[in-house]
């Protein structure tokens, strides 16, 4: 079976190689026209979106509903729609950085201005490319046309929870600017697709240098993929560099982000994965160099680390044992075998855990509420899964950096709390 999943995987990439070989790379003049199109497409999409009253509608909706309603990943039963959005309309939010311009383009919509403003105001906000598209297919799907956009999805999905809608218009999207309005889609993709396609083999040249670190080899090409996309969507000939020399990075950026959650058993953050595993090279190179292994307070010192954060980070790579594996050489018996319990709680076990929390939870009334939610939020107290820091202060429209004392202030408090430590002293007990 090994044998036949690694013919399987070399044909596929054997495939793969072959599609890409179709695609020579492309001179700085052919990316310049390339990219010229897909901006000539985007700019054009936008002066449709003012012309017609059904789009404007949906602009002021959308417009007055990024300083009204937050993007709370409560509102997204697809996380990843959360995250695209938040990638894509951060800084036109209520405390972001072009807040003033999109209110300003509320404003000019709200009083009807000439589409000769309307293009000057929505030119103003410097929309990304892929969000200009997000929104042109929103308004087709409501004039019943059925196209493919993941920002689009997450727009709508966003949509049902607005805090403020007006009533749509009767009136649909005119044939002809309905018309144009695709075939300026089509020529944005074209744009987008070409540079991708005539990039791939960076790709595949990125992805190698990754193997090894328990990924498989397509999946880091499918991310790398992704990020090559992404960065087809951004990429501007007009600063003057390089297509291969911006895309290098995103594609980089992608592939290492997918080995550092999915590379190992224990998920790190990358900056830590990163940290990791330059002290191995450093441990590697000063073995080379001198014949010995080297110790941690050399390793620290190369590395400009404190003693105490080497080791602690040099334990993270240790290595992960499956519960699957055989506990003696000439005996079939697991080390699943040797652990209490089934696939399934015993019911007093249960009963035990919902009662140690509805105790926690009576006692965080003693918190202030901004440390209660955090706490509720970090440790899936609620309804729904635990939450990062990130999507906590995303939910509370504060900084990580926040939302991190908050949570620290308020375990402070628990851990100082009697009848919590009494509780938790009594479960321990139990369990012995």
């Amino acid at each position: 079976m090994q044998s036949l999943a690694v013919e399987t995987e070399d044909r596929d990439l054997e495939r793969l190689f072959s599609e890409a070989r179709r695609y020579p790379l492309l001179t700085a003049d052919q990316e310049k026209t390339i990219d010229g199109d897909k901006w000539s497409a985007v700019n054009a999409i936008q002066k449709l979106l003012t012309h017609s009253s059904v789009s404007r509608h949906y602009l002021r909706t959308w417009s007055s509903n990024t300083a009204l309603t937050p993007l709370d990943i409560a509102y997204f039963s697809n996380r990843e729609h959360h995250f695209i959005l938040r990638r894509e309309l951060a800084s036109y939010m209520a405390d972001g950085k072009q807040a003033d311009r999109m209110e300003a383009f509320h404003t000019a919509l709200q009083k009807n201005r000439t589409t000769r403003t309307l293009d000057q105001r929505m030119s103003d906000l410097e929309l990304p490319a892929s969000l200009v598209v997000g929104i042109a297919t929103v308004v087709l799907r409501i004039d019943g046309v059925v196209l493919q956009d993941s920002v689009a999805d997450a727009l709508q999905q966003w949509g049902t929870f607005w805090t403020h809608t007006d009533k749509r218009p009767k009136e649909s999207l005119s044939a002809p600017l309905r018309d144009e309005l695709i075939e300026c889609l089509e020529r944005y993709s074209d744009a987008r697709d070409t540079l991708t396609m005539h990039n791939l083999r960076l790709v595949y040249s990125i992805a190698g240098r990754y193997r090894g670190k328990g990924v498989n080899y397509l999946d880091l090409i499918q991310e790398g993929t992704l990020g090559l996309i992404r960065a087809a969507e951004k990429y501007d000939h007009s600063k003057g560099f390089r297509f291969s020399t911006y895309c290098f990075n995103w594609i980089t950026q992608a592939i290492r982000r997918h080995v550092g959650d999915t590379g190992g058993l224990i998920r790190y953050p990358t900056h830590v994965q990163e940290q990791v595993n330059k002290l191995y090279r450093l441990r590697i190179t000063e073995k080379q160099r001198t014949g010995e292994e080297p110790g941690d307070a050399a390793l620290a010192n190369a590395a400009g680390l404190s003693l105490e954060k080497t080791r602690d980070l040099l334990q993270l790579r240790n290595l992960g044992v499956s519960l699957d594996a055989p506990q003696y050489d000439d005996d079939d018996g697991t080390l699943l075998d040797t652990i209490s319990g089934g696939p399934f709680g015993a019911s007093e076990a249960e009963a035990e855990t919902e009662s140690l929390h509805d105790r926690l939870i009576l006692e965080m009334q003693g918190l202030d509420q901004a440390e209660r939610e955090v706490v509720i939020a970090r440790w899936g107290l609620h309804d729904g899964p635990p939450l990062s820091r990130a999507e906590i202060a995303d939910r509370m429209s504060v900084s990580r950096e926040w939302v991190r004392q908050l949570e620290r202030a308020a375990l402070k408090k628990l851990s100082g709390n009697e009848r919590i430590r009494a509780a938790f002293s009594d479960y321990i007990d139990a369990a012995n």
